[in-house]
């Protein structure tokens, strides 16, 4: 079919969009902590709704159980040859606390100076409140006459996506599809809109260095006892040369450098290390010496040090030779690693610093998946940069985040390879896992247009 016109989608957005507005806020007033069972009444009845919404929407769907709070799965057939379409998402929200921070109560949302405040008036619920928009529109104006969509949305990605992850491998025929497309990120801070090209992998573990077998006297052990504490900070500054790049052998194997493509839109959006600084209180020069930050963050593998605990950390002092140390470690991966590999390489390195007398442990280690990466050079992503140029009127951006959506390896794994598109509305002035989260109507109507004119193309 031809592509929706612009001004056609534009104009059935101001006609609906006091409606639209309504279901958006019937969305954020569910409770749906996925992490909390005493909300599992509440995600249940999340599942239900959006579900519901689909219907109106055209869409086939049930909620699939996975030990977990369910999984709404829709779908609604298209043309014949047409490309299926996956659309991944989450009905789940962070926790509310501090409550007393709220301006407004966080499940009864408010719409102020053309934003609506509430805990997921933008993670995942706003992005999805506009996805659901569009699909109805489309619904209303093409009938049929459109590519297959499925949709699945889950109600534990903020706390690990563990139901999702088991049930997966038995959905293939469920979610196999030509594209996976998420609705989940965020534009450039400039404004200008952006297309995530790549994600880092994950993978984690705990380090314990066992010694004596209670805290000793410093005193009258100092010296002879070794020093569990002092072991495993020679063994964490061991995981890193000089220059800032992991020292742990086979740790990078298969790692993919940027292409000289990648490298030229890597810069499209500049990098400014100041509005860092001001951010995070810190100035970006972590990581490896001679990269720049874009590089680093989105193509370098990286093992950081989450917490270290050993001994006594009260006020004053308490002169121990501490019986045993903990540090909590996570790798961020990118495209080429395997995480299996790369997990085992870190283990056996700390393995390998073991000193004499302690005994090391490693616990809890896991895989999260492996890194995402887009092909600059796709049609799809020519598709996605020209639908935001006609939407937004600026030229996109190209991100590779160095953040991680485990679950999102998998889904794309288990679809039958189906590229992931990443393209959000977020910004950073949402808030999102904060106190007064929200989202701005305008970037909702972007959304909305985005979802209607890309896949009315399809």
């Amino acid at each position: 079919m031809a592509s929706i016109d612009l001004s056609v989608a534009a104009r059935d957005f101001e006609l609906n969009r006091d409606r639209f507005v309504e279901q958006w806020k019937a969305a954020v007033r569910f409770p749906s902590v996925g992490t909390d069972p005493v909300h599992a009444g509440d995600c249940r009845d999340c599942a239900g709704w959006f579900a519901a919404r689909l219907r109106e929407a055209g869409f086939e769907t049930e909620l699939l159980s996975t030990g977990a709070p369910p999984v709404v799965y829709g779908v609604r057939p298209g043309r014949p040859g047409s490309p299926v379409i996956l659309i991944y998402g989450h009905y789940d929200v962070q926790p509310a606390d501090p409550l007393e921070a709220w301006q407004t109560p966080p499940f009864d949302p408010v719409f102020r100076e053309g934003r609506l405040y509430g805990r997921g008036a933008q993670d995942n619920k706003g992005q999805l409140a506009y996805v659901c928009a569009a699909l109805e529109t489309l619904h209303r104006l093409t009938g049929r006459d459109l590519c297959t969509v499925k949709v699945l949305l889950e109600g534990q990605e903020e706390s690990g996506s563990e139901g999702l992850t088991r049930a997966l491998p038995g959905w293939a025929e469920r979610v196999k599809a030509d594209v996976l497309l998420v609705a989940d990120t965020f534009m450039a801070e400039s404004g200008a809109p952006a297309i995530v090209m790549g994600l880092r992998g994950l993978v984690q573990l705990t380090v314990t260095v066992e010694g004596p077998l209670r805290d000793l006297h410093s005193g009258c052990h100092g010296g002879l006892a070794p020093n569990p504490a002092t072991a495993l900070c020679r063994m964490l500054a061991s995981l890193h040369r000089e220059d800032g790049r992991p020292a742990v052998n086979d740790f990078e194997a298969g790692c993919r450098p940027p292409s000289a493509r990648e490298r030229e839109l890597l810069v499209r959006e500049p990098f400014d290390p100041l509005r860092y600084e001001r951010q995070t209180g810190v100035p970006p020069v972590g990581g490896e010496a001679g990269l720049t930050p874009q590089e680093r963050n989105g193509f370098r593998p990286t093992i950081e040090v989450n917490g270290i605990h050993s001994g006594y950390g009260g006020a004053g002092s308490k002169t121990v030779i501490p019986a045993r140390a903990m540090a909590k470690l996570s790798a961020r991966l990118v495209a080429g690693q395997d995480p299996v590999r790369a997990l085992a390489a870190l283990e056996a390195h700390l393995r390998a610093q073991a000193p004499a007398g302690l005994r090391v442990v490693v616990s809890e280690a896991t895989v999260g998946g492996p890194a995402l990466r887009l092909d600059a050079d796709s049609p799809l992503v020519a598709s996605a940069a020209a639908v935001l140029l006609e939407v937004c009127g600026r030229e996109p951006v190209f991100h590779w985040e160095g953040a991680s959506i485990p679950v999102l390896s998998l889904l794309a794994r288990v679809a039958g390879g189906a590229p992931p598109l990443l393209v959000g509305f977020g910004r950073e002035e949402d808030q999102v896992h904060a106190p007064n989260e929200s989202f701005a109507l305008d970037r909702f109507r972007l959304g909305y247009l985005f979802i209607t004119k890309l896949l009315s193309g399809w």
